[in-house]
């Protein structure tokens, strides 16, 4: 019925410029392209931890395709992290341990921010319609998510996700053994840089 009343507003909406402004506040949209580009970064940055510690050279096609198949998948992304972390390849190991605990605890948070679809109740809290599998790829066991969330959580893991950022910003430095700000050319970049340059096998 929710869903029904917020599609029913959003056909007779005439004064948005976007359909979604008749669904979610300004306040929320704003607080969930903060957060959605926030974890981007925070993940971005876990693989360029990743990459130092594995030793990646951009010039063998091999360790270039190896290092964007990781890039793809959060949960890949993690696995390989916390491979290296066992085999004691990470710099400031105790802190990037703490970082892959917390994204993995928060991993349903960020889903929802970036999948599910997000609506506001007459109570003033809002609703994301969200399904996770929580059974296994040949066992699966759908269930859905909509429990009301307020806007308090919303901040709360916005602010959370932006202390790990800040977190894994502080390995970055180290890593690199430099400050890396804005729009400085790191190694990390220049790494990353080598990569889209890279020409593909014949």
């Amino acid at each position: 019925m929710a869903s029904e009343m917020q599609w029913g507003r959003l056909m007779d909406a005439q004064q948005s410029e976007l359909l979604v402004d008749s669904i979610l506040p300004q306040q929320v949209l704003l607080l969930q392209g903060k957060y959605v580009q926030t974890v981007a970064h925070l993940e971005k940055l876990m693989w360029y931890i990743l990459f130092v510690a594995e030793g990646y050279d951009v010039e063998d096609l091999d360790d270039v395709h190896a290092a964007l198949k990781q890039q793809q998948r959060t949960t890949e992304l993690i696995g390989s992290l916390r491979a290296a972390l066992k085999a004691d390849k990470v710099h400031m190991a105790d802190e990037v341990t703490a970082i892959l605990n917390e994204v993995e605890r928060d991993k349903d948070a960020r889903n929802m921010a970036v999948h599910g679809a997000w609506s506001t109740l007459p109570d003033g809290t809002f609703r994301c319609d969200y399904f996770k599998n929580l059974g296994s790829s040949k066992q699966p066991d759908w269930r859905g998510y909509n429990a009301p969330v307020t806007l308090g959580e919303i901040e709360a893991a916005l602010t959370a996700a932006n202390r790990l950022l800040s977190a894994a910003h502080e390995v970055f430095q180290a890593t690199f053994g430099k400050k890396s700000r804005g729009s400085d050319l790191t190694a990390a970049d220049r790494n990353e840089k080598a990569i889209n340059e890279t020409p593909e096998k014949e």
